[in-house]
């Protein structure tokens, strides 16, 4: 609908000039002189800033782009000169960027597992079980794979420790030896190690305990064979390793065991 005493813009736009084929909004297409204005003016809000300068949006560009390359020529600086060492003891038969594959064994409380270990540059990224090994015959468990990971804890121990400060091998031996010689018959004294499957290690504390009969050897790991030898004990009367034949079974059902 429309009035006789009132047009609209674009029905002044319409008999003056030829109507624009794109257009904003209904005052750029009537050729409003406000508007026209305001679309000159790059940065409207900011207009009075400049009002009675020399400067221009060319020229302000100009100093941002001086401003950022100064920034980033100063983040940009050389590093100190250092020198690169070799090797003190390189490890055999690197070549860089080529894994080093070497088979080990890792220590349990109930023998050792056979591993095949891949090292790049020295350091140990992957574990996979050594099929030649009949402990393992090719496979893992969680224990296994985890166990590459105590390489990299950032919490790991790095030093000797005594009551909280560093000390040092020497120093612990000391300690211990005037422990030792301080007990009668080593009376007070108490060893707390890992379960020991080591020949040479199990001599050793067969002799320690032989030369201070009152001393205690304590063995100890957070997640051991203790329930599993007294079931064993309770089912067979002796402490057995059982042997799962899984390959044998349709179903298995696993409660608080994760077999694999």
């Amino acid at each position: 609908m429309s009035c006789p005493h009132h047009s609209s813009p674009v029905d002044a736009a319409v008999e003056p000039r030829e109507l624009p084929q794109f257009w904003r909004n209904l005052d750029e297409l009537a050729g409003d002189p406000e508007f026209e204005q305001r679309l000159g003016e790059e940065f409207p809000r900011l207009a009075s800033v400049w009002d009675g300068t020399t400067g221009d949006r060319r020229r302000f560009l100009q100093l941002m782009a001086a401003s950022m390359a100064l920034a980033g020529a100063q983040g940009c600086s050389s590093p100190p000169p250092e020198t690169i060492m070799p090797y003190v003891r390189p490890p055999e038969r690197m070549t860089a960027g080529v894994p080093l594959h070497f088979a080990t064994a890792m220590p349990r409380s109930d023998g050792a597992i056979g591993l095949v270990v891949t090292s790049h540059m020295g350091r140990p990224t992957k574990i996979e079980g050594n099929p030649l090994h009949p402990g393992s015959l090719g496979a893992t468990d969680a224990l296994a794979q985890a166990s590459i990971l105590t390489l990299y804890d950032p919490d790991r121990s790095q030093t000797v420790r005594r009551r909280g400060e560093i000390s040092t091998w020497g120093e612990l031996l000391g300690a211990l030896r005037e422990a030792l010689d301080a007990a009668a018959d080593g009376a007070g004294v108490h060893v707390l190690s890992p379960p020991i499957t080591s020949p040479t290690l199990a001599r050793q504390r067969t002799a320690l305990l032989a030369a201070h009969p009152e001393a205690v050897w304590h063995q100890y790991e957070a997640i051991g064979r203790d329930n599993a030898q007294k079931a064993a004990v309770a089912a067979f009367g002796e402490d057995v390793q059982p042997i799962h034949r899984f390959e044998n079974a349709d179903v298995v059902l696993a409660i608080d065991a994760d077999f694999l």
